[in-house]
């Protein structure tokens, strides 16, 4: 009961009087003549979307599929995906060039991208915040001001920006390009903690073969108690000719019964740090 009531808030935020898909328009005329959907997915980012070779993998690629299957019964063919790959830099014009119908991985959601990039977000269909990843047994008031704690961040980040909000300037080390060497010195003991979004850090745990209880996953909180909160959204294509589709898949990430079988197949594991994070950026 407790994993139903976070995933209903996770995937529907704000959805009041969201109306059922009607009259389709071009983008979903495109899919039903053509029965291929275009996805753009992440080579490299671990439990969203990753590649091996050929073999694709993560929450995005089955929920691309799960999708498909949801306009297989609407549109009443068979639909297949077409995955192409994204870049956290060229992921925005997949879908402003219609090379893609939409894209999905970590995209945190704000309106500023959406002016700049000329896109517009889905509805959350992930919720994460700023966390710290240190090693097991680490106290938390190493990481205080008033400890000796050093904290790894990529500089120039959201991420960055909100820690600097919560610790001293001189505990913050923000010379890393990437959240493999932030983990890297964290096990090396080199800086006390490392800090990204929870899952993105959770993700670079797994891909250095860490066991769960080898690392900590501590959560630094605003001046009002409430973490540093993000929501992840899929790229869709901004216009009003593109309304019904972006409709189609709001209305497939709250409502179709699929996502909930692809959630538990990739988080379940972690619901005790997903779990305390959703309920608390509520």
């Amino acid at each position: 009961m407790k994993k139903r009531r976070i995933i209903a808030f996770l995937l529907g935020i704000a959805l009041a009087g969201l109306p059922l898909p009607s009259k389709a328009e071009a983008i979903l005329d495109e899919i039903s003549s053509t029965g291929v959907l275009k996805i753009g997915v992440r080579d490299d980012a671990l439990l969203f979307g990753v590649r091996n070779g050929k073999e694709r993998q993560g929450y995005c690629v089955d929920l691309a599929e799960a999708l498909a299957e949801n306009l297989s019964g609407k549109l009443q063919r068979p639909v297949r995906v077409m995955f192409y790959s994204s870049t956290t830099q060229g992921r925005w014009e997949l879908v402003n060039r219609g090379t893609v119908h939409l894209e999905c991985g970590p995209n945190t959601i704000t309106p500023l991208k959406k002016v700049q990039h000329g896109i517009e977000f889905s509805v959350p269909f992930f919720i994460t915040a700023t966390q710290v990843i240190v090693r097991q047994g680490t106290a938390e008031s190493n990481l205080d001001n008033a400890g000796n704690g050093e904290i790894g961040v990529i500089r120039g980040t959201t991420n960055e920006a909100d820690i600097r909000q919560v610790y001293s300037g001189t505990q913050i080390d923000n010379r890393f390009s990437r959240r493999d060497q932030g983990l890297s010195a964290v096990f090396r003991r080199e800086i006390t903690g490392f800090a990204s979004d929870g899952i993105l850090l959770i993700g670079a745990a797994i891909s250095r073969d860490l066991d769960i209880n080898d690392y900590d996953v501590i959560t630094p909180l605003r001046e009002n108690g409430r973490p540093f909160c993000a929501a992840y959204g899929m790229i869709l294509p901004a216009g009003s000719e593109n309304e019904e589709w972006r409709n189609t898949v709001n209305y497939f990430v709250v409502n179709d019964r699929r996502r909930d079988r692809v959630w538990d197949d990739w988080f379940a594991a972690f619901s005790p740090y997903l779990g305390a994070v959703i309920n608390a950026c509520k």
